[in-house]
């Protein structure tokens, strides 16, 4: 990748996902080829009440496993100086997302006094909100904190507040590119002077099924609980839950204040219009499009690319 002032550092980067609590447990399973998708746990939801191996069968779903943070409802909330009531009506994606924002800092050797009102943006992809549906039978338990605490609009906004962040702020919504778009948009936001430093990534936690059954109807979810990505057995995607954030700078920017840089990046973006049937089917035309325009805007050699986030 070239070296121009435009050119886009990872700076920091914090996680969480089944089977790790961190970054060096999710290199280690990486590393040890570890599988975590595992059956519905009884504490999440009934599977035996909810499945049915017939993708027609009403109201059911065909999927028995997924990916699953353990004690996902432990967090620890004095630490990011929030009450305990006001944690209780909170999503656990908002708690997820200040975890790993809290790591990915750690990471990257950034203080909370370090950043406090600096122009800093948080981008964070979400497009699930199970939350909600907690909500849905107990009413006489909502008060002021259920509206920002099941809010996906607000997960950006709480770590721009619990850290005193000036940059802009938001979620970003594109169904299962979310966080791939979040990251471009950051980018550029970072090339056009909106923000010198942005935090980024994406969210998911997986609390009640209702989701998966109209995915099931849809044929979008595997019924073996298994990703078989790029090979004929394909058969639909593995549901999993956890956060991912990623600290992004200026590459030269990042150099001259001596942070630790763990990859350059360049990002791109566009849609498919009409040339998939239907409106989900991907366009390999259109992905091949975009490949080459990122490729040559950045005199980009293939052979030196070590990783692509495939949607």
């Amino acid at each position: 990748m070239d070296n121009d002032d435009d050119t886009i550092a990872i700076v920091g980067i914090g996680c969480k996902f089944p089977g790790a609590e961190n970054k060096d447990e999710f290199w280690n399973l990486l590393l040890n080829g570890e599988n975590h998708v595992i059956e519905i746990p009884p504490e999440r939801w009934k599977i035996d009440h909810h499945y049915d191996p017939n993708p027609d069968a009403p109201g059911k779903t065909y999927v028995r496993r997924a990916g699953f943070i353990e004690s996902f409802d432990e967090w620890d909330n004095r630490f990011f100086g929030i009450s305990d009531v006001e944690s209780e009506r909170m999503d656990p994606q908002h708690k997820f997302v200040l975890d790993c924002v809290h790591m990915a800092m750690e990471d990257g050797g950034f203080t909370r006094k370090q950043i406090a009102a600096s122009d800093t943006g948080v981008y964070i992809g979400a497009m699930n909100d199970d939350y909600k549906l907690a909500w849905n039978d107990g009413l006489e338990m909502t008060d002021n904190y259920s509206l920002t605490g099941s809010s996906p609009s607000i997960i950006s906004s709480r770590v721009s507040f619990v850290y005193n962040l000036h940059g802009p702020s938001m979620v970003i919504d594109t169904a299962c590119s979310s966080s791939l778009v979040a990251m471009h948009v950051a980018a550029q936001a970072i090339k056009s002077g909106d923000c010198s430093m942005a935090i980024c990534g994406g969210v998911n936690c997986i609390l009640y099924p209702d989701t998966f059954i109209p995915l099931s109807k849809a044929r979008m979810v595997s019924p073996t609980g298994q990703c078989h990505t790029f090979t004929a057995e394909a058969d639909g995607y593995a549901r999993g839950e956890g956060c991912g954030i990623v600290i992004l700078k200026k590459k030269k920017q990042a150099i001259t204040d001596c942070n630790k840089i763990w990859a350059e990046i360049s990002t791109g973006c566009n849609q498919d219009g009409r040339m998939a049937t239907p409106i989900t089917a991907p366009s390999g035309e259109q992905q091949e499009k975009l490949l080459q325009k990122v490729y040559s805007a950045k005199n980009i050699n293939a052979a030196d690319i070590q990783y692509i986030e495939a949607h």
